[in-house]
Protein backbone atom coordinates (compact mmCIF):
# COMPACT_ATOMS: atom_id res chain seq x y z
CA UNK A 1 0.00 0.00 0.00
CA UNK A 2 1.46 3.50 -1.21
CA UNK A 3 2.05 6.05 2.11
CA UNK A 4 -0.47 8.09 3.31
CA UNK A 5 -0.01 10.97 5.99
CA UNK A 6 -3.23 13.27 6.84
CA UNK A 7 -3.19 16.38 8.35
CA UNK A 8 -5.24 19.88 10.22
CA UNK A 9 -4.79 23.39 10.06
CA UNK A 10 -6.87 25.42 12.43
CA UNK A 11 -7.46 28.88 12.31
CA UNK A 12 -8.31 30.84 15.46
CA UNK A 13 -9.89 34.36 16.47
CA UNK A 14 -8.29 35.71 19.30
CA UNK A 15 -9.15 39.36 21.25
CA UNK A 16 -7.51 39.92 24.20
CA UNK A 17 -7.42 44.03 26.17
CA UNK A 18 -5.91 45.23 28.94
CA UNK A 19 -6.65 48.16 31.34
CA UNK A 20 -5.58 50.62 29.14
CA UNK A 21 -7.20 49.70 26.05
CA UNK A 22 -7.45 46.63 23.15
CA UNK A 23 -4.68 44.33 21.78
CA UNK A 24 -4.07 43.33 18.81
CA UNK A 25 -4.21 39.98 17.36
CA UNK A 26 -0.94 39.67 16.49
CA UNK A 27 -0.27 41.67 20.65
CA UNK A 28 -2.01 37.92 21.77
CA UNK A 29 -0.45 35.72 19.27
CA UNK A 30 2.94 36.86 20.76
CA UNK A 31 1.72 36.42 24.56
CA UNK A 32 0.53 32.77 23.66
CA UNK A 33 3.88 31.99 21.94
CA UNK A 34 5.83 33.04 24.98
CA UNK A 35 3.66 31.35 27.05
CA UNK A 36 3.89 28.14 25.00
CA UNK A 37 7.87 28.61 24.48
CA UNK A 38 8.28 28.46 28.30
CA UNK A 39 5.50 25.18 28.59
CA UNK A 40 7.18 23.33 25.88
CA UNK A 41 10.34 22.35 24.00
CA UNK A 42 10.43 24.15 20.75
CA UNK A 43 12.18 25.55 18.42
CA UNK A 44 12.03 28.91 16.24
CA UNK A 45 10.83 28.41 12.48
CA UNK A 46 13.13 29.02 10.28
CA UNK A 47 11.35 30.62 7.44
CA UNK A 48 8.67 32.95 9.14
CA UNK A 49 8.87 34.96 11.82
CA UNK A 50 6.06 34.80 15.00
CA UNK A 51 5.96 31.14 14.45
CA UNK A 52 7.38 28.12 16.58
CA UNK A 53 7.49 24.59 15.97
CA UNK A 54 6.82 22.41 18.97
CA UNK A 55 8.05 18.94 20.84
CA UNK A 56 4.44 16.88 19.76
CA UNK A 57 5.68 18.16 16.10
CA UNK A 58 3.19 20.90 16.04
CA UNK A 59 3.79 24.48 14.35
CA UNK A 60 2.53 27.94 15.88
CA UNK A 61 2.38 30.97 13.44
CA UNK A 62 1.06 34.25 12.71
CA UNK A 63 -0.80 33.55 9.72
CA UNK A 64 -1.97 35.68 6.87
CA UNK A 65 -4.58 38.12 8.18
CA UNK A 66 -2.86 38.70 11.83
CA UNK A 67 -4.71 35.62 12.97
CA UNK A 68 -3.27 32.59 15.52
CA UNK A 69 -2.73 29.35 13.59
CA UNK A 70 -1.95 25.56 14.36
CA UNK A 71 -1.00 22.73 12.33
CA UNK A 72 -0.93 19.32 13.43
CA UNK A 73 2.01 16.88 13.01
CA UNK A 74 1.76 14.68 10.06
CA UNK A 75 -0.78 11.88 10.90
CA UNK A 76 -1.20 8.26 10.00
CA UNK A 77 -4.56 7.94 10.95
CA UNK A 78 -8.07 9.77 11.85
CA UNK A 79 -7.55 8.88 15.66
CA UNK A 80 -4.32 10.76 15.43
CA UNK A 81 -5.54 13.93 13.97
CA UNK A 82 -8.38 14.36 16.11
CA UNK A 83 -6.56 13.85 19.08
CA UNK A 84 -3.85 16.61 17.66
CA UNK A 85 -6.37 18.72 16.71
CA UNK A 86 -8.28 18.73 19.99
CA UNK A 87 -4.34 19.07 21.34
CA UNK A 88 -4.50 22.54 20.29
CA UNK A 89 -7.23 23.40 22.08
CA UNK A 90 -5.43 21.87 25.39
CA UNK A 91 -2.46 24.08 24.37
CA UNK A 92 -3.88 27.22 23.95
CA UNK A 93 -6.59 26.93 27.10
CA UNK A 94 -2.38 26.21 29.15
CA UNK A 95 -1.22 29.28 26.97
CA UNK A 96 -3.50 31.37 28.37
CA UNK A 97 -4.03 30.52 31.59
CA UNK A 98 -0.28 31.35 31.61
CA UNK A 99 -0.85 34.61 30.36
CA UNK A 100 -3.33 35.46 32.54
CA UNK A 101 -1.08 34.51 35.89
CA UNK A 102 1.63 36.44 34.43
CA UNK A 103 -0.89 39.84 33.44
CA UNK A 104 -3.66 39.44 35.89
CA UNK A 105 -5.41 42.34 34.48
CA UNK A 106 -5.53 40.96 30.98
CA UNK A 107 -8.62 39.22 28.96
CA UNK A 108 -8.14 37.08 26.18
CA UNK A 109 -10.17 35.36 24.30
CA UNK A 110 -9.76 32.09 21.77
CA UNK A 111 -12.40 31.51 19.92
CA UNK A 112 -12.45 28.07 17.66
CA UNK A 113 -15.18 29.17 14.80
CA UNK A 114 -15.21 30.23 11.24
CA UNK A 115 -17.69 33.46 11.23
CA UNK A 116 -17.82 36.36 12.58
CA UNK A 117 -21.23 36.74 14.06
CA UNK A 118 -21.77 40.01 13.44
CA UNK A 119 -20.51 39.98 9.59
CA UNK A 120 -20.73 36.73 8.60
CA UNK A 121 -20.63 37.25 4.76
CA UNK A 122 -17.46 39.63 5.50
CA UNK A 123 -15.16 37.73 7.74
CA UNK A 124 -14.21 34.11 8.01
CA UNK A 125 -11.61 31.38 9.38
CA UNK A 126 -10.31 28.74 7.46
CA UNK A 127 -9.79 24.80 8.84
CA UNK A 128 -7.90 23.35 6.41
CA UNK A 129 -7.47 19.51 5.61
CA UNK A 130 -4.41 17.37 3.81
CA UNK A 131 -4.09 14.29 2.76
CA UNK A 132 -1.18 12.06 0.40
CA UNK A 133 -2.35 11.93 -3.09
CA UNK A 134 -0.95 9.52 -5.11
CA UNK A 135 -3.51 10.34 -8.13
CA UNK A 136 -3.91 13.03 -10.56
CA UNK A 137 -5.39 15.66 -8.21
CA UNK A 138 -8.40 16.68 -10.71
CA UNK A 139 -9.33 12.56 -11.03
CA UNK A 140 -9.53 12.70 -7.26
CA UNK A 141 -11.51 15.53 -7.07
CA UNK A 142 -14.17 14.72 -9.30
CA UNK A 143 -14.21 11.14 -7.60
CA UNK A 144 -14.95 13.02 -4.23
CA UNK A 145 -16.82 16.16 -5.24
CA UNK A 146 -20.26 14.33 -4.45
CA UNK A 147 -18.24 13.18 -0.88
CA UNK A 148 -16.82 17.11 -0.10
CA UNK A 149 -21.00 18.21 -0.79
CA UNK A 150 -22.30 15.80 1.30
CA UNK A 151 -20.00 14.84 4.18
CA UNK A 152 -21.16 18.62 5.68
CA UNK A 153 -24.09 16.88 7.69
CA UNK A 154 -20.66 15.60 10.28
CA UNK A 155 -18.01 17.73 8.64
CA UNK A 156 -19.81 20.97 9.80
CA UNK A 157 -19.76 22.96 13.06
CA UNK A 158 -23.67 24.44 12.41
CA UNK A 159 -24.38 28.79 12.62
CA UNK A 160 -27.51 30.78 13.09
CA UNK A 161 -27.74 32.29 9.89
CA UNK A 162 -29.78 35.02 8.07
CA UNK A 163 -28.68 33.85 4.56
CA UNK A 164 -31.20 33.62 1.84
CA UNK A 165 -32.65 29.97 1.41
CA UNK A 166 -32.22 28.92 5.19
CA UNK A 167 -34.41 28.18 8.02
CA UNK A 168 -32.32 30.77 10.00
CA UNK A 169 -29.73 28.03 10.63
CA UNK A 170 -26.80 26.21 8.52
CA UNK A 171 -24.99 22.84 8.94
CA UNK A 172 -21.88 24.57 7.39
CA UNK A 173 -19.83 28.11 8.51
CA UNK A 174 -17.74 28.08 5.83
CA UNK A 175 -20.07 26.56 3.15
CA UNK A 176 -21.27 30.78 1.97
CA UNK A 177 -17.28 31.16 1.88
CA UNK A 178 -16.97 28.39 -1.19
CA UNK A 179 -17.06 29.68 -4.70
CA UNK A 180 -16.08 27.24 -7.20
CA UNK A 181 -15.75 23.29 -7.13
CA UNK A 182 -12.12 23.17 -8.03
CA UNK A 183 -9.18 25.81 -8.00
CA UNK A 184 -6.21 26.75 -6.03
CA UNK A 185 -6.98 30.21 -4.29
CA UNK A 186 -7.90 29.68 -0.15
CA UNK A 187 -7.88 32.89 0.87
CA UNK A 188 -10.71 34.69 -1.52
CA UNK A 189 -11.99 32.72 -4.91
CA UNK A 190 -12.65 29.95 -2.59
CA UNK A 191 -12.76 25.92 -3.90
CA UNK A 192 -14.86 22.93 -2.86
CA UNK A 193 -12.05 20.86 -3.74
CA UNK A 194 -8.59 22.72 -3.68
CA UNK A 195 -5.92 21.64 -6.21
CA UNK A 196 -2.95 24.19 -4.61
CA UNK A 197 0.59 23.25 -5.62
CA UNK A 198 2.42 26.58 -4.23
CA UNK A 199 5.59 25.15 -2.75
CA UNK A 200 7.95 22.00 -3.96
CA UNK A 201 7.08 20.22 -0.73
CA UNK A 202 3.96 19.95 -2.25
CA UNK A 203 4.62 17.48 -4.34
CA UNK A 204 7.12 14.82 -5.04
CA UNK A 205 9.13 13.06 -8.12
CA UNK A 206 7.80 9.80 -6.52
CA UNK A 207 4.59 11.10 -7.77
CA UNK A 208 2.41 12.05 -4.44
CA UNK A 209 0.63 15.26 -4.15
CA UNK A 210 -0.62 17.09 -0.55
CA UNK A 211 -4.26 17.78 -1.44
CA UNK A 212 -5.24 20.58 0.50
CA UNK A 213 -8.90 20.98 1.39
CA UNK A 214 -10.21 23.95 3.15
CA UNK A 215 -14.22 23.53 3.10
CA UNK A 216 -14.32 21.86 6.78
CA UNK A 217 -15.59 23.40 9.71
CA UNK A 218 -13.50 24.07 12.88
CA UNK A 219 -15.57 21.55 15.05
CA UNK A 220 -15.34 21.22 19.20
CA UNK A 221 -16.43 17.74 18.82
CA UNK A 222 -14.12 15.01 18.11
CA UNK A 223 -16.55 12.45 16.12
CA UNK A 224 -16.89 15.35 13.83
CA UNK A 225 -13.05 15.91 13.62
CA UNK A 226 -12.73 11.91 13.51
CA UNK A 227 -15.33 11.29 10.74
CA UNK A 228 -14.25 13.66 8.25
CA UNK A 229 -10.76 12.70 8.05
CA UNK A 230 -11.71 9.13 8.56
CA UNK A 231 -13.89 9.01 5.43
CA UNK A 232 -12.01 10.97 3.42
CA UNK A 233 -9.10 9.93 4.61
CA UNK A 234 -10.31 6.59 3.55
CA UNK A 235 -11.71 7.66 -0.03
CA UNK A 236 -8.39 9.17 -0.81
CA UNK A 237 -6.39 5.40 0.36
CA UNK A 238 -8.99 3.89 -2.07
CA UNK A 239 -8.33 6.27 -4.97
CA UNK A 240 -4.56 6.28 -4.08
CA UNK A 241 -4.62 2.26 -4.64
CA UNK A 242 -6.82 2.41 -7.78
CA UNK A 243 -10.16 2.00 -6.54
CA UNK A 244 -12.93 3.83 -9.06
CA UNK A 245 -15.20 6.08 -6.43
CA UNK A 246 -17.93 8.46 -7.40
CA UNK A 247 -19.18 7.02 -10.62
CA UNK A 248 -22.41 8.20 -11.43
CA UNK A 249 -22.44 10.62 -8.22
CA UNK A 250 -21.70 13.70 -10.39
CA UNK A 251 -23.63 16.74 -9.15
CA UNK A 252 -24.67 19.03 -11.83
CA UNK A 253 -23.75 22.51 -9.60
CA UNK A 254 -21.70 21.43 -6.91
CA UNK A 255 -21.68 24.66 -5.18
CA UNK A 256 -25.19 25.15 -5.06
CA UNK A 257 -25.41 21.81 -3.96
CA UNK A 258 -23.40 22.49 -0.57
CA UNK A 259 -25.22 25.70 0.02
CA UNK A 260 -28.05 23.59 -0.36
CA UNK A 261 -26.97 20.61 2.13
CA UNK A 262 -25.83 23.60 4.60
CA UNK A 263 -29.10 25.43 4.69
CA UNK A 264 -31.12 21.89 5.21
CA UNK A 265 -30.41 21.24 9.39
CA UNK A 266 -33.00 18.48 9.06
CA UNK A 267 -31.08 16.23 5.81
CA UNK A 268 -34.41 16.39 3.63
CA UNK A 269 -33.02 18.46 0.35
CA UNK A 270 -32.63 16.73 -2.97
CA UNK A 271 -29.65 17.24 -4.86
CA UNK A 272 -29.44 17.61 -8.89
CA UNK A 273 -26.97 15.20 -10.31
CA UNK A 274 -26.31 15.30 -14.09
CA UNK A 275 -28.10 11.77 -15.08
CA UNK A 276 -31.56 13.91 -14.07
CA UNK A 277 -31.88 11.82 -10.50
CA UNK A 278 -32.33 13.72 -7.14
CA UNK A 279 -30.37 12.28 -3.88
CA UNK A 280 -30.15 13.74 -0.60
CA UNK A 281 -26.86 14.15 0.85
CA UNK A 282 -27.54 11.22 3.14
CA UNK A 283 -28.35 8.87 0.66
CA UNK A 284 -24.81 10.54 -1.02
CA UNK A 285 -22.77 9.61 1.82
CA UNK A 286 -24.54 6.20 1.58
CA UNK A 287 -23.42 5.87 -1.76
CA UNK A 288 -19.64 6.16 -0.92
CA UNK A 289 -19.93 4.00 2.42
CA UNK A 290 -21.16 1.02 0.52
CA UNK A 291 -18.20 1.58 -2.16
CA UNK A 292 -16.14 1.50 1.00
CA UNK A 293 -17.84 -1.87 2.34
CA UNK A 294 -17.15 -3.45 -1.03
CA UNK A 295 -13.64 -2.86 -1.11
CA UNK A 296 -12.81 -3.35 2.10
CA UNK A 297 -12.72 -7.33 2.61
CA UNK A 298 -9.85 -8.37 1.21
CA UNK A 299 -7.60 -5.45 1.23
CA UNK A 300 -4.72 -4.66 2.82
CA UNK A 301 -6.11 -1.14 4.54
CA UNK A 302 -4.87 -0.27 7.29
CA UNK A 303 -7.31 -1.52 10.63
CA UNK A 304 -8.13 2.12 11.23
CA UNK A 305 -10.21 1.79 8.19
CA UNK A 306 -13.12 -0.37 9.36
CA UNK A 307 -13.23 1.63 12.59
CA UNK A 308 -14.67 4.45 10.00
CA UNK A 309 -16.35 2.52 8.11
CA UNK A 310 -18.38 0.97 11.74
CA UNK A 311 -18.61 5.09 12.75
CA UNK A 312 -19.72 6.22 9.72
CA UNK A 313 -22.10 3.72 9.32
CA UNK A 314 -23.58 4.58 12.98
CA UNK A 315 -23.74 8.35 11.88
CA UNK A 316 -25.52 7.75 9.14
CA UNK A 317 -28.23 5.68 10.56
CA UNK A 318 -29.33 7.92 13.32
CA UNK A 319 -29.09 11.04 11.15
CA UNK A 320 -31.70 9.40 8.85
CA UNK A 321 -33.95 8.51 12.04
CA UNK A 322 -33.67 11.92 13.23
CA UNK A 323 -30.48 14.67 13.75
CA UNK A 324 -30.99 15.10 17.35
CA UNK A 325 -30.22 11.96 18.08
CA UNK A 326 -26.63 13.28 17.77
CA UNK A 327 -27.21 16.34 19.77
CA UNK A 328 -24.55 14.94 22.21
CA UNK A 329 -22.01 14.08 20.04
CA UNK A 330 -22.34 16.47 16.71
CA UNK A 331 -21.95 20.57 16.93
CA UNK A 332 -24.52 21.74 14.67
CA UNK A 333 -27.17 18.96 16.35
CA UNK A 334 -26.52 20.01 19.66
CA UNK A 335 -26.89 23.78 18.40
CA UNK A 336 -30.10 22.90 17.00
CA UNK A 337 -31.33 21.40 19.82
CA UNK A 338 -30.69 24.21 21.66
CA UNK A 339 -32.30 26.66 19.59
CA UNK A 340 -34.99 24.79 18.77
CA UNK A 341 -35.94 24.55 22.32
CA UNK A 342 -35.29 28.45 23.04
CA UNK A 343 -37.27 29.49 19.84
CA UNK A 344 -40.38 27.49 21.72
CA UNK A 345 -40.15 28.88 24.79
CA UNK A 346 -39.92 32.30 22.97
CA UNK A 347 -42.85 31.35 20.59
CA UNK A 348 -41.09 32.31 17.60
CA UNK A 349 -41.16 30.76 14.11
CA UNK A 350 -37.31 29.80 12.22
CA UNK A 351 -38.59 31.79 9.63
CA UNK A 352 -38.94 35.02 12.33
CA UNK A 353 -35.45 34.03 13.59
CA UNK A 354 -33.88 34.47 10.08
CA UNK A 355 -36.07 38.13 9.92
CA UNK A 356 -34.37 39.15 12.99
CA UNK A 357 -31.01 38.06 12.43
CA UNK A 358 -31.34 39.85 8.51
CA UNK A 359 -32.44 43.36 10.77
CA UNK A 360 -30.00 42.69 12.89
CA UNK A 361 -27.25 42.94 10.11
CA UNK A 362 -28.48 45.33 8.59
CA UNK A 363 -28.50 47.43 11.72
CA UNK A 364 -25.28 46.87 12.37
CA UNK A 365 -24.36 47.91 8.91
CA UNK A 366 -26.23 51.31 9.18
CA UNK A 367 -25.99 52.39 12.64
CA UNK A 368 -23.21 52.49 15.53
CA UNK A 369 -23.11 50.10 18.27
CA UNK A 370 -24.22 52.64 20.80
CA UNK A 371 -27.55 53.56 19.27
CA UNK A 372 -28.09 49.37 18.54
CA UNK A 373 -27.42 48.87 21.89
CA UNK A 374 -29.98 51.93 23.16
CA UNK A 375 -32.44 49.95 20.84
CA UNK A 376 -32.30 46.55 22.06
CA UNK A 377 -31.78 47.87 25.99
CA UNK A 378 -34.53 50.36 25.67
CA UNK A 379 -32.13 53.21 27.16
CA UNK A 380 -31.37 56.38 25.66
CA UNK A 381 -28.67 57.31 28.29
CA UNK A 382 -25.55 58.67 27.04
CA UNK A 383 -26.71 59.11 23.69
CA UNK A 384 -25.57 62.30 21.76
CA UNK A 385 -28.05 64.50 19.60
CA UNK A 386 -27.35 62.26 16.23
CA UNK A 387 -27.29 59.24 18.12
CA UNK A 388 -30.74 60.06 19.65
CA UNK A 389 -32.34 61.30 16.66
CA UNK A 390 -30.91 58.00 14.64
CA UNK A 391 -32.68 56.29 17.30
CA UNK A 392 -35.84 57.76 16.94
CA UNK A 393 -35.83 57.07 13.52
CA UNK A 394 -35.27 53.31 14.17
CA UNK A 395 -38.66 53.29 16.31
CA UNK A 396 -40.31 54.68 13.76
CA UNK A 397 -39.48 52.25 11.13
CA UNK A 398 -40.38 49.25 13.33
CA UNK A 399 -44.10 50.27 13.40
CA UNK A 400 -46.96 49.57 15.61
CA UNK A 401 -45.58 46.07 16.07
CA UNK A 402 -42.25 47.33 17.34
CA UNK A 403 -42.17 45.89 20.66
CA UNK A 404 -43.12 42.50 19.03
CA UNK A 405 -39.68 43.01 16.69
CA UNK A 406 -37.81 44.06 19.09
CA UNK A 407 -38.16 41.37 21.55
CA UNK A 408 -37.20 38.95 18.04
CA UNK A 409 -34.21 41.16 17.71
CA UNK A 410 -33.18 40.56 20.93
CA UNK A 411 -33.53 36.87 21.01
CA UNK A 412 -31.35 36.81 18.02
CA UNK A 413 -28.66 38.70 19.83
CA UNK A 414 -28.70 36.45 22.79
CA UNK A 415 -28.34 32.82 20.55
CA UNK A 416 -25.64 34.53 18.32
CA UNK A 417 -24.29 35.51 21.58
CA UNK A 418 -25.20 31.57 23.13
CA UNK A 419 -23.21 30.53 18.99
CA UNK A 420 -19.90 32.46 19.50
CA UNK A 421 -19.25 31.25 22.76
CA UNK A 422 -20.34 27.89 22.19
CA UNK A 423 -16.97 27.65 20.25
CA UNK A 424 -14.56 29.60 22.71
CA UNK A 425 -11.70 28.35 24.98
CA UNK A 426 -13.37 27.49 28.24
CA UNK A 427 -16.78 28.60 26.77
CA UNK A 428 -20.20 26.60 26.33
CA UNK A 429 -19.00 23.44 24.95
CA UNK A 430 -16.44 22.55 27.64
CA UNK A 431 -18.84 23.75 30.19
CA UNK A 432 -21.58 20.92 28.88
CA UNK A 433 -19.00 18.57 28.31
CA UNK A 434 -17.49 18.94 32.15
CA UNK A 435 -21.52 18.70 32.81
CA UNK A 436 -22.12 15.47 31.13
CA UNK A 437 -24.83 16.57 28.45
CA UNK A 438 -22.51 16.06 25.15
CA UNK A 439 -20.07 13.12 24.98
CA UNK A 440 -16.69 12.04 23.93
CA UNK A 441 -15.99 9.47 21.40
CA UNK A 442 -13.14 8.14 19.72
CA UNK A 443 -10.52 10.15 21.91
CA UNK A 444 -9.69 10.46 25.39
CA UNK A 445 -8.72 13.30 27.67
CA UNK A 446 -5.13 10.83 28.28
CA UNK A 447 -5.00 10.71 24.02
CA UNK A 448 -5.25 14.53 23.96
CA UNK A 449 -2.31 15.05 26.69
CA UNK A 450 -0.69 12.63 25.14
CA UNK A 451 -0.78 14.62 21.82
CA UNK A 452 0.35 17.80 23.51
CA UNK A 453 3.55 16.64 24.25
CA UNK A 454 4.47 13.67 21.41
CA UNK A 455 4.15 13.17 18.00
CA UNK A 456 2.53 10.35 15.98
CA UNK A 457 4.86 7.27 15.72
CA UNK A 458 6.27 6.62 12.31
CA UNK A 459 6.99 9.57 9.45
CA UNK A 460 8.74 12.54 9.86
CA UNK A 461 6.88 14.24 12.64
CA UNK A 462 8.53 11.77 15.07
CA UNK A 463 11.58 12.69 14.06
CA UNK A 464 10.80 16.40 14.07
CA UNK A 465 10.05 16.06 17.59
CA UNK A 466 12.86 13.79 18.94
CA UNK A 467 15.10 16.40 17.70
CA UNK A 468 13.14 19.48 18.89
CA UNK A 469 13.51 17.32 22.36
CA UNK A 470 17.41 16.85 21.35
CA UNK A 471 18.73 19.98 19.94
CA UNK A 472 17.52 22.62 22.27
CA UNK A 473 20.57 24.64 22.15
CA UNK A 474 19.83 28.73 21.20
CA UNK A 475 21.08 27.91 16.74
CA UNK A 476 18.80 25.75 15.86
CA UNK A 477 16.24 26.35 13.66
CA UNK A 478 13.38 24.16 12.37
CA UNK A 479 11.14 23.85 9.37
CA UNK A 480 8.50 21.46 7.91
CA UNK A 481 11.05 20.09 6.05
CA UNK A 482 14.38 20.49 7.75
CA UNK A 483 16.50 21.18 10.88
CA UNK A 484 19.36 23.79 10.96
CA UNK A 485 22.33 25.02 13.15
CA UNK A 486 22.57 28.77 12.09
CA UNK A 487 26.00 28.73 13.61
CA UNK A 488 27.45 25.12 13.09
CA UNK A 489 25.97 24.77 9.51
CA UNK A 490 24.37 21.23 10.38
CA UNK A 491 21.14 20.23 8.67
CA UNK A 492 18.70 17.83 9.48
CA UNK A 493 17.27 16.75 6.44
CA UNK A 494 13.13 15.61 6.96
CA UNK A 495 11.73 16.34 3.85
CA UNK A 496 10.75 12.75 3.51
CA UNK A 497 7.47 12.98 5.12
CA UNK A 498 7.57 8.99 5.14
CA UNK A 499 11.18 8.71 6.87
CA UNK A 500 11.99 6.91 10.17
CA UNK A 501 15.49 7.76 10.61
CA UNK A 502 17.66 11.48 10.57
CA UNK A 503 21.44 11.96 10.34
CA UNK A 504 22.79 15.85 10.64
CA UNK A 505 25.00 16.43 8.09
CA UNK A 506 26.59 19.49 7.21
CA UNK A 507 24.99 22.25 5.01
CA UNK A 508 27.75 23.37 2.57
CA UNK A 509 29.00 19.92 1.81
CA UNK A 510 25.22 18.81 1.22
CA UNK A 511 24.97 21.29 -1.25
CA UNK A 512 28.30 20.93 -2.85
CA UNK A 513 27.18 17.04 -3.32
CA UNK A 514 23.27 17.66 -4.78
CA UNK A 515 24.45 21.33 -6.52
CA UNK A 516 21.57 20.77 -9.38
CA UNK A 517 18.41 19.73 -6.28
CA UNK A 518 15.76 22.19 -6.77
CA UNK A 519 14.32 21.38 -3.40
CA UNK A 520 17.65 21.93 -1.56
CA UNK A 521 18.19 25.44 -3.87
CA UNK A 522 14.77 26.28 -2.23
CA UNK A 523 15.74 25.57 0.85
CA UNK A 524 19.06 27.87 0.69
CA UNK A 525 17.19 30.81 -0.12
CA UNK A 526 14.92 30.49 2.62
CA UNK A 527 18.10 30.24 4.76
CA UNK A 528 20.36 32.76 3.32
CA UNK A 529 19.24 35.28 5.76
CA UNK A 530 21.25 33.86 8.45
Amino acid sequence: MKPFLMGSEIEYAVSGRTPHGPLSAREVHTLLEDALRSERACLTDAGAMHAIYLENGARFYLDYGDHPEYATPECMTPVQVTAHDKASEQLLHLARQKVLLSHPQHQITLVKNNLSPTFPDDVTWGNHESYTCWIDQHRAAQALMAHMVSRTVYCGAGCLSGFEGSCAFELSQRARHVYHATGCDTTSDRALFGTRLRKSSDRSDHGWTRAHLITKDSQRSPLGIYLTFGTTGLLFLLLNEGYTLGKGLELQDPVQALRAVSCDPWLRRELLLTDGRRLTALQLQECYLAECERALPGSDLPDWCWEVVKHWKETLAQLSRDPLRLASRLDPYYKLFVFDHELGRANVSWCELRDAIQWLQRLRQDVSGPVLGALLQDDATGLNLEEETSLCAIRHNLGSHAERTLDRLRLAMRLQHYDLHYHEIGGIYDQMLAAGHLQRVVTTPQLIEEATREAPPGGRAALRAECIRLFQDEGWLCEWRYLYHRDKNDFVDLRDPFGHQFHPVHWPTLLQEHPNDHDLLEISLQLGRY
